[in-house]
C-alpha cells in the first residue's frame, strides 16, 4: 500500500470513530428541563392571570433561561411594580418558576391644604393624578408642576407648592399639596426698550401679557405666555422689515411690598430691509406674469415674512387649480447688509399632475357613506384640485346633518396620488317641537313641527308643521329626496293649506306642489315644479268697497308651472359669510285654473367678509308681473307688497302698497328692492347689524320712478340657534309721511335675504 493509500484509510477510520463517538454522547446527554409550575408571590390588587398573561414561557415548556429574562422585563413593563426577581426551584422532576412581584402603593387619598382663593375642585381638575392610580413620584411632580403654572396664569406668582407623601399601614399613599398661595402679583407695567422701529403701543397690541385689562383690572404675570409673546414679538419684526431683531434679555422685577411686577423687554431691532430682485424660476406650466400676480409684494416694499407666505400659499394654489398639487414653492431669501435689501428666489418645482388615489370618510355613524361621496365633487382616479376640496368641505356643511366637517389630504403612494380624509360629527337632524312664538308678521303663533332633514340616513328631507295664531293657521306636509334615484336630481312634493287674516279680509289656500331641480355647471341648478290650489279671499269687511277686491271674493283655482334658474355660492346656507345667491323665476298661470298671468322674480345677494370677521353683504330684487289672454289680471294674492323683516324693515307686514281710488291696499305688478347690511360679530354666536332699505311697489300700468322709493334704516341683533337665525330688528323711516309712524320693530326666524 502506497503513503497516499495509507493515508486515506486513516482519515476514513478517524470520520468512523468520531461518528460513533457523537451516537454514545448522544445517547448519555440528559434530557431538558420543563417547567413544571409557574406562579406569582406577593401580588395583593394585581391577579395573577394579568401578571402570567405578560409571560412568553408556557407550563410545559422547557426551562429557558433567556425567555424568562424577557418576562421579568414583560412584567416589569406593566407599571405596577417597585422590584419584579424570580425564584427557581425543583419540582416534580422539573421545575417551578417563581416571579416575586413588589406592588407600588396606589394613590388612596388626594388632598388640598392651604388653598383660599382657588377651590379644591378647581385644582383637582388641574391635575392628571386620580383616586386609586398606581402612586409614582414622576406623576406626584408633574402635578405639582400643572398647579404651580395654573396658579401663576390666575396671577399668584409667589405661590409655593409642595407633594407630601404619607402612607398607610397596607403600603397604600395619601397625597397631600400644602399650598401657600401668597398675594397675587398683578402687571404694573410693559416697558420695551431699544425698539425705534416700532411703537412700544404696537410691540403691546401683539402681546398676550398685557400690563392692564380694560380701565381698573390688572393683568397678571405669566410665564409660558411670555414666552410666546417673544415670539410674537419676533414675527411683528419679521413682518415690517426687520429680518435681523431678537429679544436680546426678558426681566420680571418683583416688588413685593406693593405686588407688582414690572416687565421689561430689551430689543435689538437692526436695520429695516426691503424687497430688492424677485425672481421666479421653474415655471413652465403657467405664464410667469400669473406666477407674479400671486405675490403680495413688489420691488421696494418693505420685507414681510408673512407676505411672502401668504404668497406661496397663493402660488400653490394656483398650481393645484391645473391639478399640480404636488407642487413645491420654496422661497429663498438673500440679504444684501450693505444696502439693507432681500433679494428673494421663488424656486418651483411644478411636479406631476396629481390625482385621487383613495377618499377616508369616518364618523358617519348614521348617515350612510353615499349620502356624503355624492356631495363631493371628486371620486377615486379624478384630478385633484384644491378649488375641488373646498367645494366638497363647502357642499357637506350646507346639508346640515354635520356638527364638524373636517376635509384634509395626505400624501398617496406615489407623487401623483393623494388620499383625501372627509371627518365629520354628525349631530342630530330630527326635531319635535311644540311652543309658540312671536313674529312681527303674523303676532303669535303656536307651533308643532316634526321635521327629520336625513330621514333613515339616507338624506330624505321629511317634516309636517303646524302654526296656529290669531292671524295665521297654516300647515304642511312635506317630502323631499335630494338624489332621486341615485341622480342629482331633487324631487319633492308639498300638501299644504293656509288661511291669513287680514285688516279688511281672509285669504285661505289648499293645494299641492311637486318639485325637481337639478344642478349643473358649478353652482348652478335649474327647477321646476307644478302646484295648483283652491284660493279663497272671505270675511271682506262691509267698509271695503273695492272693485278689485270684491271681484275676486270668493273660491278660485290657481294652476301654476314655475321654473327658476339660480346659482349659489355661499360658504353656509344658514349664515352666510361669503359667497352670493342669484336666481330668477318665472310663475305661468294658464293651464286650467281660472287665472291667466305671468310673474316673473330676479334677485341677487352677495357675502363678503370685511375684517376682524365683519360681514358685509346686499341684495337686489326686481319683479314684474302681468295677465294675459281674456281675463289679463293677476290675483290679489299673487301681487307684490313690501314692508317687514324680510324687505322694507321700516314699515310693517304688506304695508308698502299701490293703492286704488277706495284707498284699499291692491298689491303691485312691479316691485324693485335693495337692502345692505353690515354684521359686527360677538361672542356665543350673536352679532350685530346696522342696514338700510329702499324700494317700493308700482300698479300695474305704472313704470318705476326712481324718485318714489321708499327707504330705511336701522339696526338689529342675530342670534345663531339652534333653530336657525333668530332676528330682532327696528326700522326708521328716512322719507316718513305725516300719517306715518317712525319706524316699525321686526323679528323673525331665518337670514333676511
Amino acid at each position: 500500500m502506497t503513503t497516499r493509500g495509507r493515508a486515506r484509510l486513516s482519515v476514513l477510520c478517524a470520520i468512523i470513530v468520531l461518528v460513533l463517538a457523537g451516537r454514545v454522547a448522544a445517547q448519555q446527554s440528559p434530557p431538558p428541563i420543563s417547567i413544571k409550575e409557574l406562579t406569582v408571590e406577593g401580588n395583593r390588587r394585581v391577579q395573577e392571570a394579568v401578571i402570567l398573561g405578560r409571560v412568553q414561557s408556557k407550563l410545559g415548556g422547557p426551562f429557558n433561561p433567556a425567555l424568562l429574562s424577557e418576562d421579568l422585563r414583560a412584567i416589569f413593563g406593566l407599571g405596577f411594580f417597585d422590584d419584579v426577581r424570580m425564584r427557581v426551584e425543583d419540582f416534580e422532576g422539573g421545575v417551578r418558576v417563581v416571579f416575586v412581584v413588589s406592588e407600588r402603593p396606589f394613590v388612596r387619598d388626594i388632598d388640598f391644604t392651604g388653598n383660599k382663593k382657588l377651590t379644591t375642585n378647581t385644582l383637582q381638575e388641574k391635575v392628571d393624578l386620580k383616586l386609586g392610580s398606581v402612586y409614582n413620584p414622576v406623576d406626584v411632580q408633574r402635578a405639582r408642576e400643572k398647579l404651580k403654572e395654573y396658579y401663576e396664569e390666575e396671577g399668584y406668582f409667589e405661590a409655593q407648592i409642595t407633594p407630601e407623601v404619607e402612607k398607610f399601614a397596607d403600603g397604600d399613599v395619601r397625597v397631600a399639596f400644602v399650598i401657600n398661595e401668597g398675594r397675587r402679583i398683578t402687571i404694573e407695567q410693559v416697558v420695551i426698550e431699544g425698539n425705534e422701529g416700532l411703537s412700544a403701543r404696537d410691540i403691546k397690541t401683539v402681546m398676550v401679557v398685557q400690563e392692564r385689562e380694560y380701565f381698573i383690572l390688572r393683568g397678571t404675570v405669566q410665564r409660558q405666555k411670555l414666552e410666546e409673546d417673544i415670539d410674537r414679538i419676533l414675527a411683528l419684526y419679521n413682518d415690517h422689515g426687520f429680518i435681523q431683531a431678537r429679544v436680546e434679555s426678558h426681566d420680571i422685577a418683583v416688588d413685593r411690598e406693593r405686588a407688582r411686577v414690572i416687565i421689561t423687554i430689551r430689543v435689538v431691532e437692526g436695520p429695516r430691509y426691503h424687497v430688492d430682485q424677485i425672481t421666479v424660476t421653474g415655471v413652465t406650466l403657467l405664464p410667469e406674469s400669473e406666477i407674479r400676480r400671486q405675490l403680495k409684494f413688489k420691488k421696494g416694499d418693505v420685507f414681510s415674512r408673512t407676505a411672502l407666505r401668504e404668497s406661496v400659499n397663493g402660488i400653490a394654489d394656483l398650481y393645484s387649480t391645473i391639478g399640480r398639487a404636488s407642487a413645491d414653492i420654496t422661497p429663498r431669501t438673500e440679504q444684501v447688509p450693505a444696502d439693507a435689501k432681500v433679494n428673494i428666489v421663488l424656486e418651483i418645482v411644478e411636479g406631476p399632475v396629481v390625482y385621487v388615489e383613495r377618499i377616508n370618510i369616518s364618523g358617519n355613524l348614521r348617515s350612510e357613506d353615499k349620502i356624503l361621496r355624492r356631495e363631493i365633487p371628486m371620486i377615486e382616479g379624478d384630478l385633484f384640485t384644491l378649488q375641488k376640496l373646498t367645494r366638497a368641505r363647502q357642499r357637506l356643511i350646507n346639508l346640515g346633518y354635520f356638527d364638524m366637517v373636517n376635509v384634509t389630504t395626505v400624501p398617496g403612494s406615489d407623487k401623483t396620488k393623494i388620499v383625501v380624509n372627509v371627518e365629520v360629527t354628525e349631530k342630530p337632524t330630527g326635531i319635535f317641537s311644540i311652543g309658540g312664538g312671536y313674529s312681527s308678521a303674523d303676532s303669535f303663533v303656536g307651533t308643532i313641527d316634526l321635521t327629520q332633514r336625513n330621514f333613515l340616513g339616507k338624506g330624505y328631507e321629511a317634516s309636517i308643521r303646524i302654526r296656529a295664531g290669531a292671524l295665521t293657521q297654516q300647515g304642511i306636509i312635506s317630502f323631499t329626496d335630494p338624489w332621486f334615484l341615485d341622480r342629482p336630481l331633487s324631487a319633492g312634493v308639498d300638501v299644504y293649506s293656509t288661511t291669513r287674516v287680514f285688516q279688511d279680509y281672509s285669504y285661505s289656500s289648499t293645494g299641492a306642489a311637486v318639485r325637481l331641480s337639478h344642478p349643473f355647471e358649478e353652482y348652478w341648478r335649474w327647477h321646476l315644479g307644478y302646484r295648483i290650489s283652491r284660493d279663497n279671499i272671505g270675511h271682506v269687511a262691509d267698509t271695503v268697497v273695492s272693485p278689485d277686491l270684491l271681484e275676486q271674493k270668493g273660491d278660485h283655482i290657481t294652476s301654476v308651472i314655475s321654473t327658476t334658474i339660480s346659482r349659489d355660492s355661499r360658504d353656509n346656507i344658514q349664515s352666510p359669510s361669503r359667497g352670493g345667491q342669484a336666481g330668477i323665476t318665472v310663475d305661468v298661470a294658464g293651464l286650467g285654473g281660472d287665472f291667466k298671468f305671468i310673474k316673473t322674480v330676479a334677485s341677487a345677494s352677495y357675502f363678503k367678509p370685511i375684517w376682524f370677521g365683519h360681514i358685509l353683504s346686499g341684495r337686489v330684487e326686481g319683479g314684474y308681473a302681468f295677465g294675459w289672454g281674456s281675463d289679463a289680471r293677476v290675483p290679489i294674492f299673487e301681487r307684490f307688497y313690501l314692508g317687514g323683516p324680510n324687505s322694507l324693515r321700516g314699515w310693517k307686514f304688506r304695508q308698502v302698497s299701490p293703492v286704488d281710488e277706495t284707498g284699499f291696499a291692491v298689491g303691485g305688478t312691479t316691485e324693485v328692492l335693495a337692502n345692505a347690511e353690515y354684521h359686527i360679530p360677538l361672542p356665543f354666536g350673536l352679532r350685530l347689524a346696522g342696514f338700510f332699505d329702499v324700494g317700493n311697489v308700482y300698479a300695474q300700468g305704472k313704470v318705476f320712478d326712481p324718485s318714489k322709493l321708499r327707504s330705511d334704516v336701522g339696526a338689529g341683533v342675530r342670534w345663531l340657534s339652534p333653530f336657525g337665525p333668530i332676528r330682532l330688528d327696528y326700522g326708521v323711516k328716512l322719507d316718513r309721511h305725516p300719517t306715518e309712524d317712525l319706524g316699525a320693530f321686526q323679528f323673525s326666524v331665518g337670514s333676511a335675504f
